[in-house]
């Protein structure tokens, strides 16, 4: 399995840790990969990942280039 080094700064971490407790960095780096993979896995079946509120009554859109060029490469199948 390859190394991924991952430079986070620290007041970033700092923020995390403020919100989730203390996590180290490397379930941080591994929980944000594991949710990256999922949404390019739904956009690859041509669905949107969307954030609403409780209600579900307010969307938005999570839009990242990396995240259309999967939709894209999808639909060219």
């Amino acid at each position: 399995m390859p190394e991924v080094r991952l430079q986070i700064p620290d007041d970033l971490l700092e923020k995390y840790k403020q919100k989730l407790g203390d996590v180290k960095a490397t379930k941080i780096a591994e929980d944000a990969l594991t949710m990256f993979d999922w949404a390019i896995d739904e956009r690859s079946k041509g669905r949107v990942v969307l954030s609403s509120n409780e209600e579900g009554d307010k969307m938005t859109r999570l839009a990242m280039p990396l995240l259309e060029k999967a939709a894209t490469a999808a639909s060219k199948k």
